[in-house]
């Protein structure tokens, strides 16, 4: 396995630029499209000629390729790519056998759409470093939403933490955040605030202690599932 640098070590200050996308159905497509929008230098592979050529759109570079033949993906350029996506549809063996090549590779991050928990664990073990479950994630998020009138969306971030995307609570309206010592009394940051002006649609990031907030904001907070809860709780009781 050619030798690279670790995501860990001492390369946290490395900014991630080169992309490879393998597989471009509708989650890889997306991926691949949004990176490049973004800027990134990005390779989108597929074994179909026709998606490949479409791609040639959002894509510094388009690849017909067989994602289980390790040496056709060295010739691509995967042995020097930051971040390689993997979304190859149903087959359970092309997946797998696909990040075992990319990881031989040396690709320093390496995202895989899982089949299953099973086989995210399969995966875990290949020493793949972020597992995808888009169907599962989709759905918690969903459920969490219609559950809590509150709640307009929740994004987990790791296994106890999330950012919530909440209407603000009645008993929150009128107060600046100095008053409300968010993070002092509920242990939750509040990282963002949306604001409806008329037609307008105003985002503040990192809001400051004397911003007060209004009934029609929407807040992002960030922080423990379980503080996040309390907060929820405190809205119901307004």
């Amino acid at each position: 396995m050619p030798k690279k640098t670790s995501w860990l070590g001492d390369s946290n200050n490395k900014k991630r630029e080169r992309f490879a996308v393998i597989g471009l159905g509708h989650f890889g497509g997306y991926v691949a499209r949004t990176l490049y929008e973004s800027g990134k230098e990005v390779i989108a592979l597929d074994m179909d000629p026709e998606i490949v050529r479409d791609a040639a759109a959002f894509s510094t570079n388009a690849v017909v390729v067989d994602a289980t033949d390790r040496p056709a993906l060295e010739a691509a350029g995967l042995g020097e790519v930051d971040v390689a996506v993997i979304s190859l549809g149903e087959r359970m063996d092309i997946i797998t056998l696909a990040a075992l090549h990319v990881k031989e590779l040396g690709v320093p991050y390496v995202a895989v759409k899982a089949l299953s928990e099973e086989h995210g664990r399969i995966l875990k073990a290949l020493g793949v470093d972020e597992i995808i479950h888009p169907e599962k994630d989709s759905a918690i998020r969903l459920g969490h939403r219609l559950a809590h009138q509150d709640l307009v969306d929740l994004l987990p971030l790791m296994p106890g933490y999330s950012i919530a995307q909440m209407r603000t609570p009645p008993e929150f309206v009128g107060k600046s955040l100095r008053e409300l010592s968010l993070r002092n009394r509920l242990s939750v940051q509040l990282v963002a605030i949306q604001r409806e002006g008329g037609s307008d649609r105003r985002v503040n990031i990192l809001p400051k202690a004397e911003d007060v907030l209004l009934e029609t904001d929407i807040l992002f907070l960030l922080g423990e599932d379980r503080d996040l809860d309390r907060i929820r709780e405190i809205a119901k009781g307004s």
